[in-house]
Parts: structure tokens; C-alpha cells; sequence
């Protein structure tokens, strides 16, 4: 009993639990499809900018493989839409053919009984069929039979109206269903062909950036050179706080320590900014990224280089902006250009490639202030900065702490 009772219940909780699957995937969908469009949007921007301004094949390549990807993934969430779409179509299909058989049933056994009831619906042939009884209790349960009989014939009547409008309302969901898919074929189609031209644009350009190999060496070594001087600028920053201390420490009596000792403070704000990790805002007002952290291909050729953070394209004119509330720790200058460390506790964040600064060792700085102005080459027409975070001494990518 109580098998089949647990039994019953986990059938009606799937088929309870059905619809409401199918909503959530339904909602999860639109709202993927949103931040897709968004990001699309953006990048759509950012083209167009570089488009005007110029910009170098190398930055316009990385602007058009984002795009790409992000429309592979549009293409993706519309191609999962439609198969959810067809397995609803499916079953409202089966829904409406079943209700159209139960319809035709309906119709058929309610044109039976108003055939019969009208038949004999003549007054005499009732009265004789009455008078006609027995008994006076079979007389009175005729009489109850006629009216009942005229009571199921309404009732039936009732029934086909109430089938008919299901199945109408069955057929119409069906129609609205076939629709919303054919919109989203169309919307396919339509990315599918977007999709091809920026794959063909992006292999002229390939096919461009190979003509000019002495350039991208030249970009391939100073990246490789900036890579090496943030690294060796966060090691000696470390060593230099570790050696103060241990300093204090000798001073004090205590043991020599590995690793550096937070104030309360530093300790609050280390706290604080990792809290925050994947909602820290962007280091710039507008732009897209030019290349990703790690191990990754130079835009237009087959070497692979180490990025030691986020190299972001931005709009020329643009500034860089810290993404933390924090404290400058160091401003250094090389060949023109600057590079701004600043210190959150024991992470670490930097802006290079910076023409101009607005802050100074020592400073305190809030989220969103400006940092500096991001330099623009004069012959190519890049702005990009050079974004990095450290947790000490250890690199992190800074794509899973920025706000997506």
C-alpha cells in the first residue's frame, strides 16, 4: 500500500515538475540570450571604432574573433531553443490530435442521443410510453428516465462546446508554437551568415599580418619585455616589504617569516577584494579585450606568448581606473611610459602602458578613480592597457575577477 502510494506521488510531482523545468530552462535561455546580445552590442561598438579610427589588423583581429565566439554562442543557445521548441511541438501535436479524436467522439454520441431524443420527443409517445408501464413505480421511473435523458443531452451538449474550445486554444498554442520557431530559424540563418563574413574577414586579415612579419616581432619582444618587468617589479616589491619587516622582526626579537605580515587593515582589505572576485569593475570605461591571460597565440600568428594579465583595446583618449579601493605602491617610468602598482591588502593590482598618471606613490586611491591615461600608438592607432592582478606573488587571471 504504501509502495504504490510513493509510487502515485513521484508521478504526479514529475508531471507537476515537468512544465515548471521546462519554464526555468525557458527563463535560463532568454536571460543567457540577453547578456550574449549585450556583449554583442559592445562589440559591435568596438569594431565600428576601430573600423573609423583605423586601427591596426592585429586589434581589429582580436575584436573579430570575440565577436565570432560570441556569436557561436548565440547560434548555440538558439539551436538549444528550438529543441526545446520541438519537443513542445511535439507534444502539443499529440495533445491536439487527441483532443480533436475526443471531439469527433463528442460530436458523434451527442448527434446519437438528439437523434433518439427528438425521435421521440412527440408528447403522445412519451405519455404512451409512461401509461404504458406496469406499476406506478416503473410509471415514475420512465418519467425520471425521459428527464434524465434530456439532462445528459444538455450536459453532452456542454461537453463538445468545452472539448471544442480546448482543442481550439490546443490548436492555437500549436500555431504560436510553429512560429516562435520559425522566427528563431530565420534569427539562425541570419547569425549563421554574419557569422561567415567575419570568418572571412578575419582570414584577410591573417593573410595581411603575414606580409608583415618584421611587426609583429617587434610587438612580439616588447610584449615579452613588459611581461618579464611586471613580474620582476612584483618580486622586488615583495622582497623589499619582506625585508622590512623581517627587519622590525630581528629588531623585536621575533623569528624571520616567508611571507609578508597584513596590518588589520591590509587584512580588512584582502578580505574585502576577494570577496568581490568576478564583480570588480572594469579598468576602463569602454573596451574589449585584446588578448587573454596565460599561454596564449600572438593575434595573426602561431607563436604563443605569455600574457601576464589582461591586454584590454580601449577607445583613444581613454583613461585607466582602479578597479579596488587600495593604495599606490610604486609609479615606475620606461621610455615614456608609465606603470602603476597598486596594493589591496596582499593583492596586487597593475596598469601599464600608461602616457600620463594621475596618482603618485603613496597615494590612497578609491574604485573607479582614475588612474591614467592609456597611451595611444601614433602610427598604428592601438590604445591598450596592460591590466594585471597578483595575489602576492602569484598571477591570476583577471578575467575570473572582473564583472562580466
Amino acid at each position: 500500500m504504501n509502495t504504490r502510494f510513493f509510487l502515485t506521488a513521484c508521478a504526479v510531482f514529475a508531471l507537476c515538475a515537468a512544465p515548471l523545468a521546462g519554464q526555468n530552462s525557458k527563463a535560463s535561455l532568454q536571460s543567457r540570450k540577453t547578456a550574449l546580445q549585450k556583449e554583442m552590442s559592445r562589440l559591435n561598438e568596438a569594431i565600428a571604432r576601430n573600423d573609423k579610427n583605423q586601427k591596426s589588423n592585429t586589434v581589429q583581429l582580436q575584436s573579430l574573433r570575440n565577436r565570432t565566439r560570441v556569436r557561436e554562442e548565440m547560434i548555440k543557445n538558439i539551436n538549444t531553443d528550438i529543441g526545446m521548441l520541438d519537443v513542445q511541438i511535439d507534444s502539443k501535436s499529440g495533445e491536439a490530435e487527441r483532443l480533436s479524436k475526443e471531439l469527433d467522439t463528442l460530436k458523434a454520441s451527442y448527434s446519437r442521443m438528439c437523434v433518439n431524443y427528438y425521435r421521440n420527443k412527440a408528447p403522445g409517445m412519451r405519455l404512451m410510453y409512461i401509461l404504458s408501464s406496469s406499476s406506478l413505480l416503473q410509471a415514475y421511473r420512465r418519467g425520471k428516465y425521459i428527464e434524465e435523458y434530456a439532462g445528459a443531452i444538455r450536459q453532452r451538449g456542454e461537453n463538445v462546446r468545452s472539448k471544442n474550445e480546448e482543442t481550439r486554444r490546443a490548436i492555437e498554442e500549436l500555431k504560436k508554437l510553429r512560429q516562435e520557431k520559425g522566427q528563431l530559424l530565420a534569427e539562425q540563418a541570419s547569425e549563421m551568415e554574419k557569422l561567415k563574413k567575419d570568418q572571412a574577414r578575419i582570414q584577410n586579415i591573417l593573410n595581411s599580418l603575414k606580409k608583415n612579419k618584421k611587426q609583429l616581432q617587434q610587438e612580439l619582444t616588447a610584449k615579452k619585455k613588459t611581461a618579464e618587468r611586471i613580474q620582476k617589479e612584483i618580486d622586488d616589491i615583495i622582497a623589499r616589504e619582506l625585508a622590512a619587516q623581517n627587519k622590525k622582526n630581528a629588531a623585536a626579537g621575533k623569528k624571520k617569516s616567508s611571507e609578508i605580515e597584513l596590518t588589520p587593515e591590509g587584512r580588512i582589505l584582502s578580505a574585502n577584494f576577494a570577496q568581490n572576485k568576478g564583480r570588480l569593475p572594469w579598468p576602463v570605461e569602454r573596451g574589449d579585450i585584446y588578448m587573454r591571460f596565460g599561454n596564449q597565440p600572438y593575434p595573426g600568428t602561431n607563436v604563443y606568448i605569455t600574457v601576464p594579465g589582461l591586454d584590454i583595446s580601449a577607445p583613444q583618449g581613454s583613461y585607466a581606473r582602479a578597479v579596488f579601493d587600495g593604495q599606490v605602491t610604486r609609479v615606475q617610468v620606461k621610455d615614456g611610459l608609465y606603470m602603476v602598482f597598486v596594493s589591496h591588502g596582499k593583492y596586487y593590482t597593475i596598469y601599464s602602458n600608461l602616457s600620463a598618471v594621475n596618482v603618485k606613490s603613496g597615494d590612497k586611491i578609491s574604485v573607479k578613480q582614475k588612474i591614467g591615461t592609456i597611451y595611444t600608438d601614433r602610427f598604428e592607432g592601438k590604445t591598450i592597457l596592460t591590466f594585471c592582478i597578483y595575489d602576492g606573488g602569484v598571477k591570476q587571471d583577471p578575467e575570473q575577477w572582473l564583472a562580466r
